[in-house]
């Protein structure tokens, strides 16, 4: 679900724009989507690194193992290529790729069923491309966004599922200072676990204040603020999914399992602008996952199998972007 809100920002982001005309909205929508989204600009690069901690499981509801996740680190490439480019819409794919490395310790099995206790370190391999479409209309004179699209995921194993979406927004308020927008997301997805979802963007700019507050919901709650002369700083809190696709080969487990997991990160974000095009980004703060389930392939999350809850504990990223429509953070008296 997390990653169709992202690609649905797309179309979402694009109402910020203070242009009228119909060109002057799609080049604010494609400025506005890369500055707010590293994962949507041309080419982002970035490593994550978490801090050990620890964490007890539940296989069938059932008590199960619990241990330390002492090292759990992830590599991320995206990449985001326009297809097709016309006055009224546009078509882009994305292509994703997740190497992500887990080292568990001090395995013990707190429950009835006796589970492998050796350390180990698991690596894990995610691959998605997706295919959008994006129409640009009006209605009631306002702004308004249709999307549609379409992605596969899976491993360096196999190919493992299509979904989509389709989704429409529009403009409720927008001044010098407020902007509020306001759309609807539906799932083309038998495993989503809700069919529909709405989505809500409110970006306010402080009186006298070089201050703004970026809110997209579900997404992120933040304050963002130009620091030096081509950098920024955002603070606030952010939801984050990332997930992959494992094969137990063991007797009694299905085949493919789909691992999702939803966490909150709370913290900072700097960003400083390198050659008018590249942007470098660190963020670090504090991480708290709030859903952790493995799933058999094409089931909802409600009918896990293993599940598991870890304390919160730190983290940091880092980062470089390219990004064409790169723009210097906006200074008022």
């Amino acid at each position: 679900m997390k990653k169709s809100l992202l690609l649905f920002s797309s179309a979402f982001l694009c109402l910020f724009a203070n242009a009228q005309e119909q060109d002057e909205i799609k080049k604010g929508f494609q400025r506005e989507l890369a500055d707010r989204f590293p994962s949507f600009r041309i080419i982002d690069l970035q490593y994550q690194q978490y801090l050990p901690s620890d964490f007890d499981s539940e296989l069938y509801k059932q008590d199960y193992q619990e241990g330390t996740l002492q090292n759990h680190s992830r590599l991320k490439l995206a990449v985001n290529l326009p297809v097709i480019r016309k006055p009224k819409w546009n078509i882009t794919t994305s292509l994703n790729y997740t190497y992500e490395s887990l080292t568990v310790n001090n395995l013990t099995n707190t429950g009835t069923y006796n589970g492998p206790v050796n350390n180990n370190t698991s690596d894990f391999h995610y691959l998605a491309g997706a295919l959008s479409f994006t129409y640009f209309s009006k209605m009631f004179n306002k702004p308004f966004i249709y999307n549609a699209s379409v992605f596969v995921d899976g491993s360096e194993q196999s190919a493992e599922r299509i979904k989509g979406f389709v989704g429409g927004t529009i403009v409720l308020k927008r001044n010098a200072r407020t902007t509020i927008s306001t759309g609807l997301l539906v799932f083309i997805d038998p495993a989503s676990p809700v069919p529909v979802a709405p989505v809500f963007t409110l970006e306010h700019k402080f009186e006298n204040s070089q201050w703004v507050f970026d809110c997209f919901l579900p997404n992120r709650l933040l304050f963002r603020h130009p620091l030096f002369k081509n950098s920024r700083i955002l603070l606030g809190s952010e939801l984050t999914s990332n997930g992959f696709y494992a094969y137990p080969n063991r007797a009694g487990f299905a085949d493919v399992y789909d691992y999702r997991q939803l966490e909150i990160k709370t913290g900072f974000t700097y960003e400083t602008i390198l050659n008018h095009q590249f942007i470098a980004y660190f963020k670090g703060g504090l991480s708290n996952v709030f859903n952790s389930r493995f799933t058999e392939r094409g089931e909802v999350t409600s009918k896990y199998i293993l599940s598991t809850q870890q304390n919160a504990t730190g983290y940091f990223n880092v980062g470089v972007s390219f990004n064409p429509f790169a723009k210097k953070p906006e200074k008022r008296d």
